[in-house]
């Protein structure tokens, strides 16, 4: 052939000599009909998909040029050559994408699992509200009282209610309810005397709640619940 290949050899410069090649057999079709000194397919599969350094790969592309079943074949082979990659293309795009949208998923994931973990480990803070010299009143609201209304801190409290004298020991479930009747967090907890008082322990968060007037209702199963005031500040 006219020009030998190098190592660096372009590889539209052998697709070019068989495009320019194309209009010539058309004209002439039939030519080499017997398939004569042909290359077989495995050597037409390397020119269409441009490996370079495939043996004798010039005079490959110059057979294939002058003989029209192969360059028949060479079309067929070369589309389906750029079929594959721009399907490769279009797989390797969407597996960046789902990688992307699932990282960014696990990155929130993530985020929310964290935020979660800091609020479940926040400190819970000691605090109680005494409540010994007032009077248990069974009702839906506490009794008027001249007394001061015991405060605690909105955040997450180790609570320890001190009840007045004659509560009875056992099992209370304790809500807090605001002005409006709302539920604003409730536990349960076991009330004990303890030699100088009785005593009632809880784990409350009120850190999501408003600061305010409210009402905490201590109640036994079977029994009316009994009230007493708290500000929450």
């Amino acid at each position: 052939m006219g020009d030998s290949r190098t190592g660096s050899f372009p590889p539209r410069r052998a697709e070019s000599r068989l495009v320019r090649a194309v209009s010539d057999s058309v004209r002439e079709k039939g030519v080499n009909p017997d398939r004569i000194d042909c290359p077989d397919a495995e050597a037409i599969q390397a020119i269409a998909a441009r490996r370079l350094s495939y043996p004798n790969f010039d005079d490959t592309v110059d057979h294939i040029a002058t003989c029209a079943p192969c360059l028949r074949e060479y079309n067929r082979l070369h589309r389906e050559h750029r079929i594959r990659r721009r399907r490769g293309s279009l797989v390797g795009f969407a597996a960046l994408f789902l990688i992307g949208f699932a990282w960014t998923y696990l990155s929130r994931e993530q985020s929310s699992k964290d935020q979660f973990a800091q609020t479940a480990r926040a400190p819970l803070l000691a605090a109680s509200l005494d409540y010994s010299a007032w009077t248990a009143e069974r009702s839906a609201s506490p009794a008027p009282s001249k007394r001061e209304t015991p405060a605690v801190a909105r955040a997450r409290l180790a609570l320890t209610l001190i009840l007045p004298i004659g509560t009875e020991d056992g099992s209370y479930s304790v809500q807090i309810v605001s002005a409006s009747g709302e539920i604003v967090s409730q536990a349960t907890g076991i009330a004990q005397w303890t030699g100088k008082a009785e005593t009632l322990h809880i784990n409350v968060d009120l850190r999501r709640t408003s600061a305010g007037a409210y009402t905490i209702a201590i109640q036994r199963p079977e029994e009316s619940p009994r009230t007493y005031p708290v500000r929450l500040q």
